[in-house]
């Protein structure tokens, strides 16, 4: 017997007892139950697997426990939140259903599964989008849809193509066969996957259906953030050996991904609402990781997706209590600092990449990971910080190994070598310092590009 899929039969229980209650004042209830269910179910596997020797699907295992865990916590944090919503217990069945169809996608192998789960995830998730009812928010849910809709298409396309070539809908089957595809056609296939990813993503052009979802419930926006929205990002790193057979469209990869994580950052900058803010963060995050998909930094690119997961679903649920810490603005770092902290953190890489501790594609994320550090310490100052440094940077350096064991791939040489993967730390190190120039000249970004962004 399959046990594997335990988690989602949980999720989808959880939908089929909250439209038992009929009344709805238990249907959030029974969803969060069905949901803990499906975390122990999915904690219990991944114990199961460990304990029996053989090969695991380190990706599937890490994305179930990831989130099953965000599902569980979203779902405990709706029974108080939603209580009062009159359309809780239609909320109850969709969530349920989102996380079920989540949990079979990141599991399954097979096309004729994967494909129509993934298209009931978008749908459900635009359905909560629009959840209110208003008509902003059915507004956003459709244009949700039309992104989806793209990169729906763009994804059948793709796997149609692949199918078709290796005889089989196995995905296994259908990546191993794309070597010995012609290359015009190896290209077109890893094109709509990068197109399918990037719509759901929500990468520019399709950064506006994340930018206009903030109608949905902020349970949901947690949800989002830390599970549907990195779907781009699993979709790449499971079909990683089609993208590195299409050097053209891995190009392209890392140009897309530069480009939302330079205009996510520049979001995030002008928008007041904190849960707009987080929007464009999450822009420039997902950007951040197709950059480093398109590198061939795969297990970097799934610890950034799981840190990035569990992060941005606490900031969410939190974000009604940034209210007030946000009128009470700490002090920003310096310029100084910043570049004292970014030129720290190269000379950091290129140690690490000289002792082999990293190397390729993940010395990029690692470069921003200790600048950040860096820069926190050296602006705060305070000792209990500065001690805190080494025992951080240990907890991401083993994440990052972890990944690239339940990958159980060799780190790949990046494109464009070592010498590209540095010149684009230090443009986003740069980058770094040219926002802390702004903030400190308190001049602020051109206007133009200020209403631009805004209006985005």
């Amino acid at each position: 017997m399959d046990f594997s899929y335990f988690p989602a039969w949980f999720a989808l229980g959880g939908a089929a007892l909250a439209a038992a209650d009929r009344g709805g004042e238990r249907s959030l209830r029974r969803a969060e139950r069905a949901g803990w269910a499906s975390l122990a179910a999915a904690a219990g596997l991944i114990a199961q697997r460990w304990a029996a020797p053989g090969p695991t699907d380190g990706l599937a295992a890490s994305l179930t426990l990831l989130t099953s865990f965000v599902g569980a916590v979203v779902q405990s944090f709706s029974t108080r939140y939603m209580r009062a919503d009159p359309s809780r217990r239609l909320y109850a069945i969709r969530v349920s259903l989102l996380l079920a169809s989540v949990l079979v996608l990141v599991r399954t192998g097979d096309a004729l599964v994967f494909l129509p789960v993934w298209f009931a995830s978008g749908q459900l998730l635009a359905a909560l989008i629009g959840h209110a009812g208003s008509h902003a928010a059915a507004a956003a849910a459709q244009q949700a849809r039309r992104a989806f809709a793209i990169g729906d298409a763009a994804l059948l396309a793709a796997l149609a193509l692949l199918g078709a070539h290796a005889g089989s809908t196995n995905l296994a089957a259908m990546i191993n066969g794309a070597a010995s595809l012609p290359a015009v056609l190896r290209g077109l296939a890893a094109g709509l996957l990068l197109l399918a990813a990037m719509a759901r993503s929500a990468l520019p052009p399709f950064s506006t259906w994340l930018m206009r979802s903030m109608t949905a419930p902020t349970p949901v926006s947690a949800l989002m953030h830390a599970g549907l929205v990195n779907a781009g990002g699993f979709l790449l790193i499971r079909f990683t050996a089609v993208l590195a057979a299409a050097p053209a469209v891995q190009a392209l990869a890392i140009g897309a991904g530069l480009f939302a994580a330079v205009w996510g950052g520049f979001l995030q900058l002008v928008r007041p609402e904190i849960k707009q803010s987080l929007a464009g963060s999450t822009i420039a995050q997902m950007g951040f990781m197709i950059l480093t998909c398109g590198l061939g930094g795969d297990a970097a690119a799934l610890w950034h997706l799981i840190a990035h997961g569990l992060f941005k679903a606490w900031l969410f649920l939190g974000s009604g209590a940034a209210i007030g810490p946000a009128l009470r603005p700490g002090r920003p770092q310096g310029a100084a600092t910043t570049a004292l902290a970014a030129l720290l953190a190269l000379a950091a890489i290129a140690w690490l990449d000289a002792q082999g501790i990293v190397t390729g594609a993940a010395l990029l994320p690692t470069a921003l990971a200790i600048a950040t550090g860096l820069g926190a310490a050296l602006s705060v100052g305070t000792p209990r910080l500065i001690l805190l440094l080494p025992i951080l940077s240990g907890l991401y350096l083993a994440g990052l190994g972890a990944t690239e064991a339940l990958l159980a791939a060799p780190p790949a040489i990046p494109v464009g070598g070592d010498g590209l993967v540095f010149a684009l730390a230090a443009v986003f190190l740069a980058g770094g310092v040219a926002q802390a120039l702004l903030r400190q000249g308190g001049s602020g970004l051109p206007r133009p590009l200020h209403v631009r962004l805004l209006n985005a």
